[in-house]
């Protein structure tokens, strides 16, 4: 049976992607324990606030075109939908850019984060590296340059730990050889050592800068291959295609953006809550407990994600029945994450502790009562792409409101109602499982009826 999975088309490039990104994701996954008593939760804690941010960009920056290069047959087509990609996102940079510049004393007011003063001028550059990169991706994925992806990711996730761990270093006034460094790394971990508290300018600075350099560098990387081997597409690039396509694959930015926006209003919305009704470092004790349990599993799931969405897009185009694929999906993905959310539950203050520090223990108990929500997360999120390839993406932006306000109403009734961060997660894991039973049932019933039509 295993010899068969491997011989599978689908399960060699999600091998693929997963060979490169397991090793990506491993010295991040080193790395962590060392970070975690570098960097304050405060700074943790204000960088999600940042991210938030620039993630509430990023789902406008390309008028979610970039998801369409997939989908045409000639690859004359996909790049004309590649180069109307990068128009979007260039004019976006460029007015966002204007904008921060022009009301920067509103903005910061609005906002009331004075640490971000100075690094809110770099959220374009962000958002630019970051769509830029994605974009490429998906091109990248077309191509079934598999391996060429997953090359990405390890470089995006290795770069971004090394400089975040020189900024780590650095803000730790850390100067000295070989032998003294050990010592250094040892006292990290001794009983006496306390994590930092407060935000510092290098602090922050290192989570932004990171961010940069890691997309900036894959970016690089992707447009590097892209120039080698489809340099000769760039003729066919015209304003009058790209206009057509642009009308083609309009339901993208008319609905599939609005559905992006209204996730990314969730997720703004969770971090809001939390800083005002908590506080920053509530804030990054959650931030923490989602980045370390999101981190391995995203990216396994996210590589049965990019080829299920390709595969499934090639099966639809030629008539064939995908249902059984994406039945078989989410039991692997059951499987895989199955053992790992068992641990947290039963273990998950003792891991945090131990792993991340005795600062760190809280987000352990956060991460016992998430692991039904991100299990479910998890398991679905490949999916329910199947909307977007069958032309379903209005009856998806109606699923996924009802989603956002599920999530939103437990953060307010926990924190505003209850003032308890604990009871809106028990709160939304429970309505998680109810939710996710008729998400399941609402896409197998439209991929039979997709087939049938």
């Amino acid at each position: 049976m295993f010899k068969n999975l491997l011989k599978s088309e689908f399960s060699k490039n999600v091998l693929t992607l997963l060979t490169g990104t397991t090793l990506a994701q491993l010295i991040p996954l080193l790395l962590m324990p060392v970070i975690s008593r570098l960097f304050s939760p405060e700074e943790f804690g204000l960088f999600a606030f940042y991210f938030s941010i620039i993630s509430f960009f990023l789902v406008i920056a390309t008028g979610r075109y970039e998801l369409a290069i997939l989908m045409p047959k000639k690859d004359e087509d996909g790049m004309n939908l590649v180069a109307l990609s990068f128009s979007i996102l260039i004019v976006l940079c460029i007015s966002l850019l204007s904008f921060i510049a022009v009301f920067h004393s509103s903005i910061m007011t609005w906002i009331d984060k004075p640490d971000l003063d100075f690094w809110i001028y770099f959220i374009p550059l962000c958002v630019f590296f970051a769509s830029s990169y994605k974009i490429l991706t998906y091109w990248s994925n077309r191509k079934k340059r598999f391996g060429k992806t997953s090359n990405s990711v390890i470089t995006q996730a290795t770069t971004r730990s090394g400089v975040l761990l020189y900024f780590g270093i650095l803000k730790s006034k850390f100067i000295g050889g070989a032998q003294s460094f050990f010592e250094f790394v040892n006292s990290l971990f001794s009983k006496k050592y306390a994590v930092p508290s407060g935000v510092t300018n290098v602090g922050i600075g290192g989570f932004i800068i990171s961010y940069l350099i890691g997309f900036g560098l894959s970016f690089v990387y992707l447009l590097a291959n892209l120039l080698a081997y489809d340099r000769h597409l760039f003729k066919e690039i015209s304003k009058g295609k790209m206009k057509e396509l642009a009308k083609k694959y309009d339901k993208f930015p008319k609905i599939n953006s609005l559905h992006a926006m209204t996730d990314e209003f969730k997720n703004s919305g969770v971090v809001f809550i939390i800083s005002y009704a908590f506080s920053d470092i509530v804030l990054g004790f959650y931030n923490m407990t989602y980045r370390v349990l999101r981190a391995p599993l995203s990216i396994i799931g996210n590589s049965f994600a990019q080829v299920f969405l390709q595969q499934a897009a090639s099966m639809y185009a030629n008539n064939q029945n995908f249902v059984p694929m994406i039945k078989k999906i989410l039991k692997r993905l059951s499987l895989i994450a199955a053992p790992i959310f068992i641990v947290v539950l039963l273990f998950g203050p003792q891991i945090f502790e131990f792993v991340l520090g005795s600062k760190w223990r809280v987000s352990g108990v956060y991460a016992q009562y998430l692991t039904p929500w991100l299990f479910l997360q998890f398991i679905t999120s490949p999916i329910t792409q199947i909307a977007i390839v069958i032309h379903k993406q209005m009856e998806l932006f109606y699923v996924s409101l009802i989603n956002n306000a599920i999530i939103l109403s437990a953060f307010i009734i926990g924190g505003l109602l209850f003032n308890s961060i604990l009871y809106a997660f028990v709160i939304l894991s429970l309505a998680q499982i109810v939710y996710t039973y008729f998400l399941y049932k609402w896409i197998v019933k439209i991929s039979k009826n997709a087939i049938k039509a």
